[in-house]
């Protein structure tokens, strides 16, 4: 696919997108959406001042304030997008969550929450706002990646916790997605709670997740032929890592797992789990070396599917890891740690389109490739490197930069057009 190509599809998504709002809004979200992808910040200020807008400053304000429009319906149209171009045979869907750190307590929903990350020379508690996100893992031609699909963020009064608004995420993307394709929801130790699983297992999905080492796990009692009067017995041994390594055969392969080849050894078994009331799962004690030549810790993963091989579960597990690298350029290179307004549904508003315009770069590289950025930024030794979305930002800087964005919508049939003076061939704006 040469740049030309790319930037068609890029404007044929931009109209799909605005076709979620209202017909009057629609020109102003497009200035706002290219503004932030160019600019990448989460300033409504800086990005306006990234191309040339044609209203004054308060109307962009205000369409964002007292505009009747939905996030929902945003975010819904991005998740149809998303399932037609790239076309999965599954949907992995992963739930994280994230911290945007704070000063200032007049910010809507800031608390003081418990930091996961361990960084060395920071409290364990920091004052911030926290959001849950829900992402789709993709894969396309070889490439993946995650996109953010809903953000919700937890307010600082009420009983609202992570795990009832996983919950509520869950099922409206289960409501929106249908049941056209298989939907697997990838959870990391925290989450991986009762009433998350049993929620998803209620729904028909199938989880994937890391549970605690020290989870209570029983294999099937076994057959008595003279049993003794009373109920019959609904567990039988109870297991642990000694006893799984005793019991069962160990494994190894090679997996392409957090962005190489890795060496992994693991043990692959059924057993009753408890937290589950006794349900039948398939289960993975696994650990990989590490280039060092060392061995991780053993850890246990779970899947509600028996149909899974261990190296499978290992594998779609392990592409969980691409939620930690989109929050890393989503709230460092594309502006999500400055969203900044006064209230809470403002915030979400513009914070779904601090995501869209993260979605649509990245989209752009994993369906173009290298070759199309390549083409679009005239960087020739990047042909054979993967493609960012920071890089494809860049790129579209290039040629939507200072430019009155406004007119490229055409009001009659609703698109957005490429502009005239674009050359094919260099991909500039003509003097």
């Amino acid at each position: 696919m040469d740049g030309f190509q790319a930037l068609s599809l890029f404007a044929e998504w931009l109209t799909i997108l605005l076709r979620a709002a209202p017909a009057k809004l629609r020109p102003t979200f497009l200035e706002l959406l290219l503004g932030c992808i160019i600019a990448r910040s989460g300033h409504i200020t800086n990005a306006l001042l990234a191309i040339t807008p044609r209203r004054t400053w308060t109307a962009y304000y205000k369409a964002i304030e007292k505009g009747v429009f939905s996030w929902l319906a945003l975010a819904k149209q991005w998740t149809q997008l998303l399932c037609n171009v790239l076309l999965p045979e599954e949907i992995l869907l992963a739930i994280d969550d994230t911290l945007s750190f704070r000063s200032s307590k007049k910010a809507p929903s800031t608390a003081l929450h418990h930091d996961h990350a361990n960084r060395p020379n920071r409290p364990k508690y920091v004052w911030g706002q926290l959001f849950v996100c829900v992402a789709m893992v993709c894969s396309f031609k070889g490439r993946q990646g995650a996109f953010p699909l809903l953000l919700r963020m937890i307010p600082s009064t009420g009983n609202r916790s992570k795990l009832k608004a996983a919950i509520l995420l869950t099922r409206i993307l289960v409501r929106w997605l249908g049941h056209r394709v298989p939907i697997r929801l990838l959870l990391d130790a925290w989450y991986m709670k009762g009433p998350l699983v049993k929620d998803a297992l209620r729904l028909g999905l199938n989880v994937i997740g890391q549970v605690r080492s020290d989870t209570v796990l029983y294999l099937s009692p076994e057959r008595v032929m003279n049993p003794k009067r009373g109920r019959p017995r609904k567990y039988g041994l109870r297991l642990s890592l000694e006893k799984v390594q005793a019991l069962f055969d160990e494994q190894s392969s090679t997996i392409n797992a957090y962005g190489e080849d890795r060496l992994f050894q693991y043990y692959c078994f059924a057993a009753h789990v408890r937290f589950l009331n006794g349900r039948v799962c398939h289960l993975v004690w696994c650990r990989f070396q590490k280039r060092s030549g060392k061995w991780t810790n053993w850890h246990l993963l779970l899947s509600t599917d028996l149909s899974c091989c261990g190296e499978l579960i290992i594998k779609r597990y392990a592409s969980r890891w691409w939620v930690e690298s989109c929050f890393n350029e989503l709230k460092n290179q594309f502006g999500l740690k400055d969203t900044w307004q006064q209230t809470r549904q403002v915030v979400a508003r513009w914070r779904q389109i601090v995501c869209l315009a993260y979605g649509l770069p990245r989209l752009m590289a994993l369906v173009a490739g290298p070759q199309a950025g390549t083409a679009l930024l005239l960087i020739p030794w990047r042909r054979k490197h993967p493609m960012t979305a920071g890089w494809i930002a860049r790129a579209l800087a290039k040629i939507f930069g200072n430019l009155a964005v406004r007119e490229l919508w055409d009001r009659k049939s609703q698109k957005f057009q490429l502009p005239k003076d674009l050359l094919e061939g260099g991909f500039r704006k003509a003097a």
